[in-house]
């Protein structure tokens, strides 16, 4: 009788094992699985790393603004006013990846992302760098906030030139591409299975 019941408490034990082990095995398998992709999958990995796919563009400047009052045209004597300071700012270029389309050819094993073309998403200056180095002080004209609205505006525009006669967005145009790549790179499902390809639709980039 003892042998009997050890007998049937080592089966059982034998079969609470061998449960334990199927059923942790599938549990294994369900987390090592890799998710499908999609597009879905890949714009939300784009949009969790948007800060990445960008391109810094820094400038330190020198700026003057000069200003009178006028009548009819003419400068009115005595009413001239000016400042002259440096300030440093940042221009940032890429994409908006709102209106990214992505294309997975599963059979091919290929991503191919479509984006708009390069722009300037946005251009600071940093008022916390801006340093006075001479300025008028002119009763009849004095300096107002305005002032240094209007000049930081033109500013912002001048630089925003600059970088349209600089080779800046074609630099930003294969950083984003080399940065789209990366990114989907190290994403599970794609690594190792997916070849990613990056495109740009026509249009004028530069445009902010």
């Amino acid at each position: 009788m003892k042998k009997m019941t050890s007998l049937l408490a080592a089966l059982l034990i034998g079969v609470i094992a061998g449960a334990f082990l199927f059923f942790g095995a599938v549990n294994l398998n369900i987390v090592q699985s890799e998710p499908e992709v999609t597009g879905k999958v890949v714009l939300r990995e784009l949009e969790s790393a948007s800060s990445l796919i960008s391109t810094r563009y820094n400038y330190s400047k020198v700026g003057k603004y000069e200003n009178s009052l006028e009548i009819n045209g003419w400068n009115i004597p005595l009413t001239d006013k000016f400042f002259i300071l440096t300030y440093d700012g940042e221009a940032l270029l890429g994409c908006d990846l709102e209106t990214a389309e992505v294309d997975v050819n599963k059979g091919a094993q290929v991503i191919t992302v479509t984006l708009d073309p390069v722009k300037i998403l946005s251009n600071t200056i940093d008022e916390k760098s801006i340093e006075v180095y001479d300025e008028s002080k002119n009763i009849f004209n004095p300096i107002s906030v305005n002032d240094y609205k209007v000049f930081a505006q033109k500013q912002k525009e001048a630089v925003e030139d600059e970088i349209r006669s600089k080779p800046v967005f074609e630099e930003a145009s294969a950083n984003t591409m080399e940065a789209v790549t990366k990114i989907l790179g190290l994403t599970d499902g794609i690594r190792d299975t997916y070849t990613v390809k990056v495109e740009f639709r026509e249009g004028a980039g530069g445009d902010s």
